[in-house]
């Protein structure tokens, strides 16, 4: 009997303890069954390592719905011949790039706005990343792609700018020179419009020049590398036949000045681009030449050396080719900037908002200089005659039939930014494109409209749109480069 109830009590306490612990007995092995299918979930996940793939790119549809995909596309280059054939300024209609946000399509909505804002933030850190490369930097392709699409370019403008270098490269000389009588047997009766300074032939080589290489042409490379390794020679050759070295003007007479500036604007970015040391000296030379033209006393230029009646129009040119020497890290002393701010003050008026010709005025293209001239000797835009002046050239707007006027103010817009900029380029952007010449021996051609144009013609007016419409890469934006504090 005590055997058998030695055999009854354990199975009694097991009963027991199994109807006391099987609730939490359950509940623990429910717990491990989850951790242990987490386990297995986690397993199957692959942690990518540190070398991730950033050659993808997301394209926004240009279509607004409101569910748009986003597709990555492989190996996108930022190119100009990338973007999306189109005459309107409408930013959705070229591609952004942009780092992978997915590997798969995402619905979201588009916002026109913030990518514009996108395109104009990556512009900036672009500015502030090259920042040592100056005020050239825009120039590569790789550079002129984010400029377009961040500061109002299109397709369609660089397609414009393209086609008129083309136009040029027909009109260009056996001995690399061009000619303001650009008139060739090819043109037939389809370009019109020669200019009268037949004989200034390094003026019309420098302007010529200038547009191949606002658009990134060197001596060196670029598609158009043969004209310019040309033309730098026939220049070159001017520049050694000169009784003073760094006398570019080819004449005395009231033009002289003028292809003064612009030989030096010209030799300046070349060496700054290229930093080709053979161009130093030569470039340093032109500089210097102009620093021994200035008045000493009002601080001007005008048609000859040392002329105490200076004027803007020949100011403007001289202030941008120190300027362009500054940006070359060539020679300038201070004492230019001290002495041409002498002349400007001279010409103004409301304290700097407007400038006249040879006296304090309210003149257009005059204003449009001296505005120009102001920026780079460090007006910035808390300056109240400043915002007076660009205010005044925004209600003007894009000229019908004063190129000259155009060239100034819209470098002047861009470089001020903002709505003010973007109102401004919708219109000149627009009214350069549809007034090109699309058909003949002249295509990609502008004729004359400027009142001041007839001794240029058609090859002046055509530099001039080409240099206007390469405003959103030739240049930095001036106000968005101090903002990221660059020196040049």
């Amino acid at each position: 009997m005590a055997n058998s109830k030695l055999n009854e009590a354990p199975d009694h306490d097991e009963k027991n303890w199994w109807e006391q612990h099987r609730e939490s007995l359950g509940v623990t092995f429910c717990s491990m069954a989850v951790h242990i299918a987490l386990l297995a979930m986690l397993a199957m996940i692959v942690i990518p390592g540190e070398s991730y793939d950033f050659t993808n790119y997301l394209t926004v549809r240009t279509e607004v719905i409101e569910n748009p995909a986003l597709e990555t596309v492989e190996n996108l280059k930022l190119t100009p011949d990338k973007l999306i054939d189109s005459s309107t300024n409408n930013s959705a209609s070229m591609d952004l790039a942009t780092n992978v946000l997915s590997h798969q399509p995402s619905p979201m909505s588009v916002d026109t706005e913030q990518e514009e804002l996108q395109w104009e933030l990556e512009a900036i850190e672009y500015i502030g990343s090259h920042r040592k490369h100056g005020d050239l930097s825009g120039r590569t392709e790789e550079a002129r792609s984010i400029m377009l699409k961040a500061f109002g370019g299109t397709a369609t403008s660089e397609a414009a700018v393209n086609s008129g270098l083309k136009w040029l490269k027909n009109h260009q000389n056996e001995d690399g020179s061009w000619n303001f009588n650009h008139i060739h047997p090819e043109c037939g009766d389809s370009c019109t419009s020669p200019g009268t300074l037949s004989s200034n032939t390094v003026g019309a080589t420098s302007l010529a020049l200038l547009c191949f290489v606002g658009a990134g042409n060197t001596h060196e490379k670029g598609d158009y590398q043969e004209q310019v390794q040309s033309g730098l020679a026939f220049l070159n050759q001017k520049y050694l036949e000169a009784d003073v070295r760094g006398d570019m003007r080819g004449s005395s007479g009231n033009s002289g000045m003028y292809v003064q500036g612009i030989a030096t604007i010209l030799l300046c970015e070349v060496y700054g681009l290229t930093r080709d040391r053979k161009f130093r000296k030569v470039a340093q030379e032109c500089v210097d030449f102009i620093l021994e033209a200035q008045h000493p006393e009002n601080g001007g230029w005008r048609y000859r050396l040392q002329q105490p009646d200076g004027d803007t129009s020949v100011v403007g040119w001289q202030v941008m080719a120190l300027t362009s020497a500054r940006m070359a890290g060539l020679t300038v002393p201070g004492r230019a900037k001290v002495r041409a701010e002498r002349f400007l003050d001279s010409v103004q008026l409301a304290e700097g908002a407007y400038y006249g010709y040879v006296r304090p005025e309210k003149k257009a293209s005059t204003t449009s200089i001296g505005l120009l001239c102001r920026m780079y000797y460090g007006w910035d835009a808390s300056t109240p005659a400043m915002k007076v002046g660009v205010e005044y050239l925004e209600r003007l707007g894009p000229a019908n039939d004063n190129q000259y006027f155009n060239y100034y103010a819209t470098q002047v817009l861009h470089h001020w930014g903002g709505p003010k900029w973007k109102k401004w380029n919708n219109v000149m952007r627009e009214q350069l494109i549809t007034t090109q010449v699309k058909t003949g021996h002249a295509a990609g051609s502008w004729a004359p409209r400027d009142p001041h144009s007839r001794s240029g013609g058609r090859l002046y007016s055509t530099c001039l749109s080409i240099l206007t419409l390469e405003v959103y890469y030739r240049h930095l934006p001036l106000y968005q480069r101090r903002m990221t504090q660059t020196e040049f």
